[in-house]
């Protein structure tokens, strides 16, 4: 009974810290806390994880201090996506081939100005009552802009530079009429030279007038991309009526020029009227083209450069 009725007595006592013992025990206990809290900062602050979570936090804090916040409809971004859509698009109407570097930077400008173009309208409310087609609201947009373009009349001095510099466009050019038999392979030259000495012997096989190509009035600077120059020089110089054996990149050909009517240079005054309104139509697509990067001024452009 005794010692029972002492240990919850003791207990207590230890509970509270009373007496001389308990006292010391607490102040030994407190003092060992405190001598133990810098040693464990000075760990967390050498971890490696905690050291990249603050220089995370810096860096965001620094980005969102510099760059200021965008709005969905004031940004533009050129995405790796986008990129890629230009290039198919690109591929799919030049028989699989590649754009070059400049080919691919102004198909993206050109994709860019659309694409402020196209925000535009939507901002101007353009797309209300339509059909939210994007080609659609572009070109509203478009025409907003072209007609908002005033173009006076070119000086006769500025007609007159401008005309020269596009003076192909608008000359006449020589125009060729010729027969074709083409031959390709290794024995070409060989084959193209005995079907010609059949064809003056009155001789060549059937086979050999079904394979010839007929050109009708073609104008000359056509020929060049599809013969090359030294074909169509030596073609044109080719007496009339008269079979000859001529070579191209593309293969040997046993030819005959049937007529040749030369070109000839056409005077300003003959087209004035014609250039001048081309001359405006070029000036206000200039001027529109500038309008449309300034509306841009107001969007943020991210490129992903690959």
């Amino acid at each position: 009974m005794t010692s029972s009725g002492l240990e919850p007595a003791a207990a207590a006592a230890a509970a509270k810290g009373t007496g001389t013992g308990g006292t010391g025990t607490q102040d030994a206990g407190g003092t060992a806390g405190r001598a133990a809290a810098p040693g464990f900062l000075r760990r967390l602050v050498r971890e490696p994880l905690l050291q990249f979570m603050v220089l995370g936090a810096l860096i965001f804090a620094v980005h969102a201090a510099v760059t200021p916040s965008v709005s969905k409809e004031r940004l533009i971004e050129i995405t790796p996506d986008v990129r890629q859509s230009i290039v198919n698009a690109f591929k799919a109407s030049h028989e699989g081939r590649e754009p070059g570097p400049d080919e691919l930077a102004k198909l993206v400008d050109v994709w860019l100005l659309n694409e402020i173009t196209f925000r535009e309208a939507l901002a101007q409310g353009l797309d209300k009552g339509d059909e939210m087609i994007r080609d659609r609201i572009t070109h509203k947009m478009r025409l907003l802009i072209f007609n908002g373009v005033e173009v006076g009349e070119p000086s006769r001095d500025e007609l007159a530079a401008w005309y020269e510099k596009r003076r192909a466009n608008y000359d006449i050019p020589d125009l060729v009429s010729f027969i074709a038999v083409p031959f390709t392979g290794p024995d070409a030259e060989a084959q193209s030279r005995a079907v010609l000495e059949e064809i003056r012997a009155g001789t060549e096989p059937e086979d050999v007038q079904l394979r010839a190509l007929i050109f009708a009035q073609r104008p000359r600077p056509s020929l060049e991309p599809s013969f090359g120059k030294d074909f169509t020089e030596q073609l044109v110089a080719t007496p009339r009526g008269e079979w000859r054996v001529l070579s191209s990149p593309q293969g040997w050909y046993v030819v005959r020029l049937d007529t040749f009517v030369p070109g000839r240079k056409v005077d300003l005054s003959e087209v004035d009227a014609q250039v001048a309104q081309a001359w405006k139509d070029e000036r206000r697509r200039v001027l529109a083209i500038a309008a449309t990067r300034d509306l841009g001024k107001a969007y943020v452009i991210r490129r992903d450069e690959p």
